[in-house]
């Protein structure tokens, strides 16, 4: 039998208008996305992270990955644009784990 875990992680995001879209970026892991709106270009971007983290966990380079970034401090310097709006995003991991549990 299989069991689905999900998992919340929250991230740091920054969020700019650029021209005539937002451009909505995670400085820990250097993953952005854009839409037209505020509202979209976050939700483009959590898509992209949860397909970015599940990519990673399913080929068994997550921990590989976040050490890369410089998981767990955060460098300061990634924060300093203060242009941008700086929010934090959660981000829901769905994982389904296929092992044998006791009931």
């Amino acid at each position: 039998m299989k069991a689905t875990a999900t998992f919340t992680v929250s991230f740091p995001i920054k969020v700019k208008k650029e021209a005539r879209y937002y451009i909505a970026s995670c400085p820990a892991l250097d993953v952005w996305a854009h839409g037209k709106t505020y509202s979209f270009a976050v939700e483009n971007l959590k898509d992209i992270l949860q397909l970015f983290l599940t990519y990673c966990f399913d080929h068994g380079t997550l921990e590989l990955v976040l050490k890369g970034c410089g998981f767990p401090s955060l460098k300061k310097s990634l924060f300093q644009d203060t242009a941008c709006q700086i929010d934090e995003m959660e981000v829901p991991l769905p994982f389904v784990i296929d092992r044998p549990y006791a009931n």
